[in-house]
Order: structure tokens, then sequence, then C-alpha cells
């Protein structure tokens, strides 16, 4: 079975080649593993992506799609010799993931030369995988961590309830600026676990910075830890799933924020009520810091990090009424 090392090398290889050993139509090589209907081939996607192929005895009937933003799952069928042969083929999607798809390829080849089935090791490897990274204990998770979550768990459940592929506007946990971004419209969430708070905490001079040629709000989502409360993490993942939108999606989306299992015991063990939430539109006269308050646009020589407060209540011209806000949830979901 190869290792590790050996998988890494041969897609290497394959990519180089651009045809791996030119049996199949795919860029691909064959290992020494076989399930009966073949030898099981190590091979890459059109963009050079790592993936593998597994024989089966005939092509998949209805839908043959599956996966999620990390892995395609798919059943496909390749002329070799003028022969059609048929694979499960798995690929990987996220390259920030290729050791752990390396792992999931070597569990795989271990269980179909211990005599598993090809659907038995493919699907019970990545179920498998799935299990042992969403049972991972997190330990207590930090109320203000689990309520900054939940904060941008509500938004996100009012902007899906507009429209369900909002959810791909959820931006913050894939490394974007803000928390939520579609075309030019920009919302910064800000959770306080109060009902009279108005202060929040603003991380740097581009947090308060409009996206170019687009509009930036902050929500400030005001909760308060409760018994028996409304807000939890499995409650509003539920309530967000049931409006029809992608549970694979964002289930990846809450794992980027470190919630790998929205129903785990740690994720819910609080619970909150909502106090309310404001909007605001970000304009000139709003208390910000931005690249705009330096001279050249960057920080003070010596200055590496800014972190500041600024307290809504000073703000009050700048928030949207009800009305406003349904506009705004509405143009942003459109």
């Amino acid at each position: 079975m190869p290792d590790t090392g050996m998988l890494e090398r041969e897609w290497a290889e394959i990519r180089a080649s651009g045809r791996g050993d030119g049996i199949l139509e795919v860029p691909s090589r064959a290992t020494a593993v076989t399930t009966g209907y073949g030898q099981v081939r190590i091979a890459i996607g059109p963009l050079g992506e790592p993936r593998l192929l597994v024989p089966v005895g005939r092509p998949a009937g209805g839908s043959a799609t599956a996966g999620s933003h990390n892995l395609l799952l798919a059943r496909s069928s390749f002329r070799s010799g003028g022969k059609l042969e048929h694979f499960i083929d798995i690929t990987l999607r996220n390259p920030r993931l290729t050791r752990v798809f390396t792992e999931l390829v070597e569990e795989i080849l271990k269980r179909l030369e211990s005599g598993d089935g090809p659907e038995t090791a493919v699907h019970g490897t990545i179920q498998d995988f799935r299990n042992l990274l969403a049972r991972t204990p997190e330990g207590e998770i930090p109320l203000t961590k689990l309520g900054g979550l939940i904060g941008e768990l509500v938004i996100l459940e009012r902007l899906t309830a507009k429209l369900p592929t909002a959810l791909d506007g959820w931006t913050g946990p894939i490394g974007q600026r803000h928390d939520f971004r579609r075309r030019s419209i920009a919302i910064e969430v800000k959770t306080s676990l109060r009902s009279d708070a108005s202060r929040v905490t603003i991380h740097g001079p581009e947090q308060l910075l409009p996206p170019s040629n687009g509009r930036l709000h902050l929500a400030h989502v005001r909760i308060e830890p409760v018994d028996g409360g409304e807000l939890s993490v499995a409650a509003l993942h539920r309530a967000i799933i049931d409006y029809g939108a992608d549970e694979l999606v964002l289930d990846e989306r809450l794992a980027e924020l470190g919630c790998r299992d929205p129903q785990a015991e740690e994720w819910n063990a609080t619970s909150f009520a909502l106090e309310g939430i404001d909007i605001y539109a970000l304009a000139a006269g709003f208390p910000s810091i931005t690249p705009a308050s330096f001279s050249g646009g960057i920080l003070p020589a010596g200055v590496v990090a800014l972190t500041y407060e600024i307290d809504l209540a000073t703000a009050h011209a700048h928030l949207l009424d009800q009305a406003q806000t349904e506009v705004l949830f509405l143009e942003f979901a459109a």
C-alpha cells in the first residue's frame, strides 16, 4: 500500500506528466491495490487536484454526485482498451486539506486490502473521518466566543429566511474582512452579552472600512444568557437548514470557526435570549478609525496592531429603523 509520501509524489508526478500511465482518458496511475473489478488508481482532477478512482462493477443509478465544498464524491466511467470501466471518484476540492485527504486515501486503500468492498471502504472511511472530527471534545467554550457565534448566526438566520443561498454571503469564517458580504453590501456583526450594552470592540483600522465602491453596516446583536433561552447553536443551525440553506456549506463555515459539531453539548451548554438587534449605516461622522485616520493611510511607525472601543450611543444618527433594516436584509439577499 502506498504511504503518505508516496501518494503525494504520485500526485505530483501525474501533474508533471499531464497523463499518468495513459491507460485512462483522465491523468492517472494504477496502484497495486485491487477491488475485484480492477486496480485502484491515483489520479488528478482538471485543476490538478488530488483524486482517487476506486473500481466498481457498474455505474450508479440515479444521482451520482455528492460531497461538500471540501470533497467531491461521484461515480465516473472511463474507457480503457475499448471497455467502459466504472469508478467511485473522490476528488479533493480544498487544497488546505491535502494532508487529511492523503490520510483518507491511505485508510481507504488499507480497508480494500483487508477485503472490504469498494462501497464499504469508501463510504465507511469518509463517515469515520467525519465522526472523528465531530466527536473530538472541544472542552469548555468561552462565553464570549460562544456569544460571538450566536450573534453571527442570528443575522444569518434572518438573511437565509429571505433567501437560503444568502448563506454564501457569510464570509467571515473563510477569512474575508467582514462577517457578511454579497456584491457591494457588507455587514460586520458585534455581539454584546448584556441588554444595555452600547460599547463594542473594533479590531484594526480595516474592520470598519467599507468595501471599495460598496456599503458597510454594523449589526449590534444584544443577547443575554438565560436558562431555556430560544437561542442556541443547535436551534439556530436547525432553523437555517429548515429555511433551505445548504447544510454542508453551513457545517463547513461553522467548522472554520472551531464548531465542528453544532449539536455538541459544549456548544449548547448555554442558551440565550435575544434582547435586540441594532443596525448602523457607516458613513461620515460614524465613530471609527480607518486608514484615512493616519498620514499616508498607514499606522504610525512602531504601532503593529490596533484595537479600540466605540460607544454606539454616540451613533444614533446612523441607526436604521425597522423598515430600513428590513430593506437592507432584502437587498443583501436579493
